[in-house]
């Protein structure tokens, strides 16, 4: 076990996977579900695939690729396609760690990892509050023994699907006596075209205000930023981490999937028809139940109408906090980030790194109102506790009427109300959300539920050093 005093202050950029940080550049991703069927067999395989895993300092210098062909391209001095890249990362599930780390000494210390998420959310563990219905799963997450993922990302489908056949072929040899892998299932996710490339089902802009690492990233520059977070807050074992692994495991990160279906047409109509009750129009309704403006801009900033030029502002922290008339309470950047609610400022910090899946809405979905199409948010998020991060704001925050605590003073029974994006409702307990109506009033909205979990998995990355212990047999 890594005590404290042994957590390295620094990250090295070639032993962390990139996804984890900077983030894998991607216009289209590949996940790719796997078995070990053969443990020694995969143990060897493994070793060819380690050089081409995508380390941070190798995500980086992809970055910086782009950005010179983008201001090539903007200089008129080369063809505006996208460059050929594609990255490579891949994690274990608690089944898959079982098969590869035989030394019970050396098991991750990780509560819900290592019951999966299948019994984490359905129901709640230690005084949880999971809350998905187990019908809703899909059939291949519930049945199938899932020990590790593999995620590709490219420029294109061509690009990734290539990438994973080389990756592939590492652990599946010309005749299937040599492969040490089974195939589970591989799912798509991909960037919405045009304008909306930045942009989730729903039409919210993705990614804003990810946290910012201490030694990784720039310092935040606005006074009511969120303040920059220790690394061991996402990384296992760096500077911080508030609950320390075995020493193999440093420079590791825990890998959260989740296939989250968003019914566009439903969600549409209901703030179509719910907006005009409360003094409010469809796009401020739907401002105030993400805490931002379609664009991005923040409602702490612009209340009443959308402020593009105001889409990459971060500095708000939602004082004074015993009103909601600047951001409903319940508002999800708000649940998901409290920020000004709450003294602790990163225990549960997140990096999310998910990507959009599923087709454009159709005519015939606008017209009739009713999803026919399987799309949503493929949501991927690491952090070095899943019972502190993902775990925490999904269970304690998101799903509870009750959080931000001490507000029912003010919003009235039962409170702040579910996260109106990903809260999921629980039989007798009221699904809805209390906000300011377009005459300030506090009020409370029946919420009908849009985003519904289709499946998922808790996994853990290793660093390249533990990937090679692991293929070597010595963690």
């Amino acid at each position: 076990m890594a005590s404290e005093e042994n957590l390295t202050t620094g990250v090295n950029k070639d032993n962390v996977q990139g996804n984890i940080w900077p983030g894998l550049p991607k216009e289209f991703e590949l996940f790719y579900f796997f078995k070990i069927s053969k443990t020694d067999s995969f143990r060897r395989h493994l070793r060819y695939l380690i050089p081409h895993i995508t380390t941070a300092n190798s995500a980086l210098k992809s970055r910086d690729q782009i950005a010179k062909h983008k201001a090539a391209v903007s200089d008129g001095l080369t063809h505006p396609a996208t460059i050929p890249l594609a990255g490579v990362n891949i994690g274990f599930s608690a089944n898959g760690l079982k098969k590869l780390v035989k030394n019970e000494s050396d098991r991750l210390k990780a509560g819900p990892f290592l019951g999966g998420m299948l019994a984490d959310l359905q129901g709640g563990t230690a005084g949880g509050e999971g809350r998905d219905n187990p019908d809703d799963w899909e059939k291949r997450f519930k049945d199938n023994d899932i020990d590790g993922i593999i995620l590709v990302t490219g420029d294109s489908e061509r690009t990734a699907y290539a990438k994973l056949y080389e990756v592939k072929s590492h652990f599946i040899g010309f005749f299937w006596f040599n492969s040490s892998i089974e195939d589970r299932f591989t799912i798509a996710g991909y960037k919405r075209p045009g304008q909306e490339s930045n942009k989730e089902h729903f039409g919210y802009r993705e990614h804003i205000s990810q946290p910012q690492l201490v030694g990784l990233d720039p310092s935040p520059t606005g006074d009511k930023e969120p303040p920059p977070v220790p690394p061991g807050y996402i990384i296992t074992n760096t500077d911080q981490d508030p609950s320390p692994q075995p020493d193999w495991a440093t420079e590791g990160s825990f890998l959260v999937f989740r296939k989250l279906q968003q019914l566009v047409p439903e969600f549409n109509k209901w703030l179509n028809e719910t907006a005009p009750k409360h003094d409010l129009t469809a796009d401020q309704l739907s401002a105030r139940l993400m805490g931002r403006w379609k664009s991005g801009a923040p409602l702490c900033h612009t209340l009443w109408k959308d402020d593009p030029a105001l889409a990459e502002n971060n500095n708000f922290d939602y004082l004074p906090t015993n009103t909601q008339e600047h951001c409903p309470f319940a508002a999800h950047i708000r649940k998901a980030r409290p920020r000004g609610d709450l003294a602790d400022k990163f225990s549960s910090a997140i990096i999310r790194r998910g990507i959009p899946y599923g087709p454009e809405v159709t005519k015939e979905e606008q017209d009739k109102q009713t999803t026919k199409e399987d799309r949503g948010m493929l949501f991927v998020c690491y952090q070095s506790n899943i019972s502190n991060g993902f775990r925490r704001i999904q269970e304690q925050w998101c799903n509870k009427n009750t959080f931000p605590s001490g507000k029912k003073r003010i919003t009235g029974d039962p409170g702040p109300g579910a996260d109106p994006i990903c809260g999921q409702p629980n039989g007798p307990d009221p699904f809805v959300m209390g906000l300011c109506d377009g005459k300030n009033k506090n009020i409370h909205v029946d919420l009908h539920c849009c985003v519904i979990p289709r499946g998922g998995e808790y996994f853990f990355s290793p660093s390249i050093a533990a990937l090679k212990n692991i293929s070597n047999g010595s963690t």
